[in-house]
């Protein structure tokens, strides 16, 4: 496995936030698997949809094959893309973010989308003594990931790297989000 396959990831999250569905969307697994396998014959930008040539580009060079996948050669082939004319990464950490999120209270939640008490799941005593019987030493198997912090260790062109912290303003190093 290489950083090919982060690249093919980008392509695919892109083409869901630009178009609204994925770009393999089936109704079963197995349908899914036969698209992505055979992307090449399946995959399609609906021509119904408003976005710009570069966007298309962009979402059509990040699902290649990994020979001629963009970012193949490191980070810098992706940011020359079109797409990212204006923006400047070496003064990225330097912009002011383009949304401040009001937070006026430590559990405040006014900045997500209500949810439809309706539509809550609610836990029986019995499913809850089921759930507890699964602990173990007071760890459910399923928080395997609990506390995890993913950690860079390598920089856009594979070298090794460290990630100054807290983050360093005038650093020309890469944003990692």
């Amino acid at each position: 496995y290489t950083k090919a396959c982060d690249w093919w990831s980008v392509g695919v999250i892109l083409y869901e936030m630009v178009i609204g569905q994925p770009p393999f969307y089936a109704n079963s697994p197995a349908e899914t698997q036969y698209k992505v396998i055979n992307w090449k014959e399946t995959l399609s930008i609906r021509h119904c949809t408003n976005i710009s040539p570069a966007t298309t580009d962009l979402i059509l060079q990040l699902l290649q094959g990994p020979e001629t996948r963009l970012g193949r050669n490191g980070a810098s082939e992706v940011k020359e893309h079109p797409f990212f004319a204006g923006i400047n990464f070496q003064g990225l950490r330097r912009q002011p973010a383009p949304l401040k999120p009001t937070i006026r209270y430590l559990t405040d939640t006014s900045n997500f989308d209500p949810v439809d008490p309706d539509k809550l799941r609610t836990i029986d005593s019995d499913a809850l003594k089921k759930f507890d019987s699964k602990l173990e030493n007071g760890k459910h198997p399923e928080h395997a990931f609990f506390e995890f912090t993913f950690r860079r260790f390598f920089d856009d062109g594979g070298h090794p790297c460290t990630v100054p912290s807290p983050p360093d303003l005038e650093s020309n190093s890469p944003v990692y989000v």
